[in-house]
């Protein structure tokens, strides 16, 4: 049998894992609902350091959002990434962007340990 590269193990999560762009429903959803992402895991404000700091601190930027398998969205939250739920979608808040989903950082920690 091969041996998966780093990539296509990589690849082949998203292609399982990851079920559209989210992007223009939840920023619609947020026009009318702002307070959509106050039960999202891991949104919380974190200082310089990634460090939780209620005061201080400022929120998570998110760039994209994700539809995600409910697996994929627990690995997400345990790597600290911002999960929520709407409408019938497990949402995955990307951090990161301009680049492939296999190629990020987060992606490929997860993928590292699959297949």
């Amino acid at each position: 049998m091969k041996t998966l590269t780093f990539q296509e193990k990589a690849r082949l999560l998203i292609e399982k894992e990851v079920n559209c762009n989210l992007c223009l429903t939840v920023d619609q959803q947020l026009k009318y609902y702002p307070d959509l992402l106050i039960d999202a895991k891991n949104y919380y404000p974190i200082d310089e350091d990634g460090k939780r700091d209620d005061d201080k601190g400022e929120y998570p930027e998110i760039f994209e959002f994700w539809a995600v398998s409910e697996w994929l969205g627990k690995k997400l939250e345990k790597k600290g990434e911002v999960v929520f739920k709407m409408l019938d979608f497990i949402v995955w808040g990307r951090q990161t962007t301009g680049q492939a989903l296999y190629m990020d950082g987060i992606i490929e920690e997860i993928a590292r340990n699959m297949y």
